[in-house]
């Protein structure tokens, strides 16, 4: 009885001053929607226990579903914007390209007429060149010569001209296409989240736990935000501690700690996932005396599901310093 006695206190032997208290409690998982809802099916009843992936209710949402159609009707309509703006984009393209391959044609077609008129008038001072000096036949070579040069430059003018306008044509296709292609993403994005949301509305167990509430019952319409269902897990994996206002030395998110029962030879580790923001007041059977409350600071402490505290069970959390 001695040797008894002696190891519950060695294994109770930490200062409880530098420990955080906090009581062991299930944990809910509490369903509700945003938007209203109608109950279709439920498979579940209170205090039935369900494993993680097990069907519990079908709702369908009528604002959903017009909210999805809506979004595909202007999605549709925008694809079909951009279906246009290509076509259109190509159709100025061909256009330009025919007007100005015809305009070539014109002067190469004309350029080659003046080579050959050039050529017979060639051909034709050589056989007067006794009767004529040339002079005027000179002139006239001058005039053509002329305009052979023009539409020599004026073929290279229209060719820059038109890559001009087909850059102008692509930087203006590319402006609206790209406006258009944004509306397009963003209502894909939003689509998915709105599938997000319709494949929430057969909703599974997340855990393995025992049905709490289930406050609504078949073709019920449901309000946004009203709880349907709760769902206690079977054992507690988080624990929330509270710590006093003066503090814990080592206390920050990642910390390892060790939970230890208040009452008995059991202690599992943990480490701290979580640190809260503001000072509130301890759970009732938390308080040091009772009917005065005490006040500190939320601290979330991860433990193994496996483990073997009991439903309301105390404990103190105490910072690790490696004993397991």
């Amino acid at each position: 009885m001695v040797l008894v006695s002696l190891a519950y206190l060695g294994f109770h032997y930490k200062d409880k001053s530098k420990a955080m208290v906090a009581q062991v409690e299930n944990q809910v998982t509490v369903i509700s929607y945003q938007k209203p809802i109608r109950i279709k099916a439920i498979y579940v009843v209170p205090g039935q226990e369900v494993k993680k992936g097990d069907k519990l209710f079908v709702a369908e949402s009528t604002n959903l579903e017009a909210d999805i159609y809506q979004k595909n009707s202007e999605l549709s309509s925008l694809n079909i914007q951009e279906v246009g703006l290509n076509n259109h984009y190509q159709l100025e393209q061909e256009i330009l390209k025919s007007e100005t391959s015809f305009k070539i044609l014109a002067m190469e077609n004309e350029r080659n007429e003046l080579m050959f008129e050039q050529r017979m008038q060639d051909q034709n001072s050589l056989r007067l060149k006794a009767v004529f000096d040339g002079t005027v036949n000179a002139q006239v070579d001058s005039i053509k010569l002329a305009r052979i040069l023009f539409l020599e430059k004026e073929r290279v003018n229209q060719s820059k001209q038109m890559e001009a306008r087909m850059i102008q044509m692509a930087s203006r296709f590319t402006q609206d296409t790209s406006l258009i292609k944004g509306k397009i993403k963003i209502l894909k994005n939003d689509l998915l989240k709105l599938e997000d949301e319709s494949a929430d509305l057969i909703q599974y167990a997340d855990q393995t736990g025992n049905i709490g509430n289930l406050n609504v019952q078949l073709n019920e319409l449901v309000p946004p935000y009203q709880s349907i269902l709760s769902i206690y897990s079977l054992n507690p994996t988080v624990i929330k501690a509270f710590i006093n206002e003066r503090g814990i030395a080592g206390l920050n998110v990642g910390a390892k700690v060790q939970v230890e029962s208040t009452n008995r030879m059991y202690r599992i580790s943990g480490e701290i996932i979580e640190i809260g923001s503001r000072i509130t007041s301890f759970p009732e059977k938390l308080n040091a005396i009772n009917g005065v409350n005490s006040y500190g600071q939320e601290i979330f402490v991860k433990i193994s599901e496996n483990n073997q505290f009991l439903n309301g069970e105390k404990v103190y959390v105490y910072i690790s310093d490696g004993i397991e």
